[in-house]
């Protein structure tokens, strides 16, 4: 099954889901990135449904299940500690068969049921794949990918470093209209509410693409584009009143890694060689929460406001070209930042209708001065002379 055929076979998921095709573009992602994923919202409004429905799409997977209530503790989802071992040497050694960490998927119901206190001694689990102990080393966690389901998502200082670890977030839909509602009708009865047995793409495939992802080439002038883009938007999300209280949108290497896995991915199910600009503008919304979750609306404003601004739809391929010549540029700099100065401070250039030349990093300073384009290109040619004024040395 080729990459795409893979994106295809997930697709049939959303004749038995009415309202979820985002959840389920993000499931996808959540696949190829190794990430986790949160479906939120009150009671009723369809959550544990197309969780099950997911990890049902997955054929051998070993899978881990359970709900979290107010009394569940990490043993229940690690393993118990061996009882002779533990009476007999006084050392906590974990049977860890068939728990959470020997698992490829796992199915966390009522998440947010549990005490803060379960879900932050998940973080290294979930994030770093590890489970530390006192009596033993460090236990390394197979977990792929995790789905958790909860009524609400808990607000606070306490519950930040949790859901900074949650890549993926979909609130469902509240159907309330008539053709809305036939089309639930229809599907509850062809499923009768019980999720369908409907394996649709292998667990090795999910790895072997899972790599291709890691693999995938971002070429200079597009991770240029993107940092500038999750660096704005976070400053922006920092400002705003609202967002800027709740810490969702902190800036942090997490959510900064994830824009970036997020974009490789896209390039993957496309069965794409490389990443490029169109999988910028098309794939970072979902890694921000989807649905009806205010916060997340306010976020998306955010984003398709800069990206507006560095990437609008009618940008042509003469504009992107400055860009590429800009990545390259950033990447002589970072080498250069790299190697130290080698030939008197000198650069090689590359920039749009500028010939090859050596210059001066005050030349350079001068050239990035003339260079012009779309609105965006102020933005990163800023950047770039930042970046250049940082080096060290005096110019000539």
């Amino acid at each position: 099954m080729s990459d795409i055929s893979f994106s295809t076979a997930l697709d049939t998921l959303k004749e038995h889901l009415v309202g979820y095709d985002d959840c389920i573009d993000q499931f996808k992602l959540a696949l190829l990135t190794g990430q986790h994923m949160l479906l939120v919202g009150k009671p009723g409004r369809g959550k544990s449904y197309p969780a099950r429905l997911f990890v049902g799409a997955i054929r051998n997977a070993r899978v881990f299940r359970t709900q979290i209530t107010a009394y569940t503790m990490p043993d229940h989802l690690v393993g118990a500690p061996i009882p002779s071992t533990y009476l007999q040497e006084g050392r906590q050694i974990y049977n860890t068969e068939h728990g959470i960490l020997q698992c490829d998927l796992a199915l966390l119901e009522e998440f947010s049921d549990g005490p803060v206190a379960l879900a932050r001694s998940l973080n290294t689990i979930l994030y770093e794949r590890l489970f530390e102990v006192k009596d033993q080393d460090p236990l390394p966690a197979d977990l792929h990918t995790a789905i958790l389901t909860a009524n609400q998502a808990p607000q606070g200082e306490e519950w930040k470093a949790v859901w900074s670890r949650i890549a993926f977030r979909f609130t469902p839909p509240e159907v309330t209209s008539p053709w809305g509602r036939f089309q639930t009708a229809r599907v509850y009865l062809h499923t009768q509410g019980h999720p369908p047995r409907m394996a649709l793409v292998d667990m090795d495939q999910v790895r072997e693409l899972s790599q291709i992802r890691a693999r995938m080439e971002v070429p200079p002038g597009v991770l240029l584009v993107e940092s500038w883009i999750s660096g704005e938007f976070h400053r922006r999300c920092q400002e705003d009143p609202h967002l800027g209280r709740s810490g969702l949108f902190s800036s942090d290497l997490r959510r900064e890694n994830l824009f970036l896995d997020v974009i490789r991915a896209g390039a993957t199910l496309e069965g794409r060689q490389r990443a490029d600009y169109t999988h910028v503008r098309r794939y970072l919304r979902f890694a921000l929460p989807l649905g009806d979750d205010p916060d997340g609306i306010a976020a998306h404003a955010i984003l398709n406001d800069v990206l507006d601004t560095v990437l609008p739809r009618r940008i042509t391929r003469e504009e992107l070209a400055v860009y590429d010549a800009l990545g390259d540029l950033a990447q002589q700099i970072l080498e250069y930042q790299r190697r130290g100065r080698s030939r008197d401070g000198e650069f090689r250039l590359r920039l749009p209708g500028t010939p090859t030349i050596f210059a001066a990093r005050r030349e350079l300073l001068g050239h990035l001065g003339r260079v012009r384009g779309i609105a965006g290109t102020a933005y990163l040619v800023d950047v770039l002379r930042q970046a250049v004024a940082s080096l060290n040395g005096d110019d000539e």
